[in-house]
C-alpha cells in the first residue's frame, strides 16, 4: 500500500511539474522571471518542474498567482483535467501577460519547432478535422476579422474579431468559418510538442 502510494504521489508530482512548466512557458517567463515574481527560488521551481520535488501548498499558491491562474486551475492542469482551449475576449489580457507586445509572423529558423500561419477563411467553410498532433503541441490563435468556431477533441469555442485562444492540439481538431456572407481572417502559431520516445 505504501508503495501505491509513493507512485501516485511521484506522478501526482510529475504532473504538477510539467503544469508549471507550460504554464511559465506559454508565458514567456524564464526560471529566474518566474521566481522573481514568485518569490519561490530559480532551483526550487525547477525541481518542481522535474518532478523532484512537491512544492507544498504556499509555494503553489505563489507559483499560481505569478502565473496568473489560481491554484486549483493549476492542480487541475497537473492531473490532466484542464480544458484543452483556453479563450481570451477581446479587451481582455490575462494577468501576467502583455496585451501590447509586437506580433512576429517571420519564418521559423531552421530546427524550430513553431510554425506561424495566417488563414483566410471563405464563408461557410470548415477547415479540418486536422489530425491530432505530438503530445505538447499547442496551437495559439488570434482572430483577426470574422467569427470562427473551433473545434479540439470535444471542445468548442465560439471566436470574434479581437479573440484568441490556446488549444492543447494533441487531439483531432478543425476550425469553421460560420458566418455565410463574410471571410474570417485567423493568424496560428503552432508551438509543436516532440513525439514520444
Amino acid at each position: 500500500m505504501k508503495d501505491m502510494l509513493s507512485t501516485l504521489e511521484d506522478e501526482v508530482s510529475l504532473r504538477t511539474g510539467r503544469a508549471v512548466k507550460q504554464r511559465r512557458e506559454a508565458g514567456g517567463f524564464s526560471l529566474r522571471m518566474l521566481a522573481t515574481r514568485s518569490g519561490v527560488s530559480s532551483s526550487m521551481i525547477s525541481d518542481i518542474e522535474r518532478g523532484t520535488k512537491s512544492p507544498t501548498v504556499t509555494t503553489m499558491a505563489r507559483l499560481a498567482a505569478a502565473l496568473g491562474v489560481s491554484a486549483a486551475a493549476l492542480i487541475a492542469e497537473g492531473t490532466g483535467a484542464a480544458p484543452r482551449i483556453r479563450v481570451l475576449r477581446r479587451g481582455e489580457a490575462a494577468r501576467g501577460e502583455n496585451p501590447a507586445c509586437c506580433q512576429s509572423l517571420g519564418p521559423a529558423g531552421p530546427g524550430s519547432r513553431i510554425d506561424f500561419v495566417r488563414y483566410q477563411i471563405p464563408p461557410s467553410t470548415v477547415l479540418g478535422p486536422a489530425a491530432a498532433h505530438a503530445s505538447g503541441t499547442v496551437e495559439h490563435m488570434h482572430v483577426a476579422a470574422g467569427t470562427v468556431r473551433v473545434t479540439v477533441g470535444d471542445e468548442t469555442a465560439e471566436l470574434s474579431a479581437g479573440d484568441s485562444c490556446s488549444c492543447r492540439a494533441d487531439a483531432p481538431h478543425g476550425v469553421e468559418n460560420p458566418d455565410p456572407s463574410a471571410e474570417a481572417l485567423i493568424y496560428l502559431i503552432i508551438e509543436r510538442g516532440y513525439p514520444a520516445c
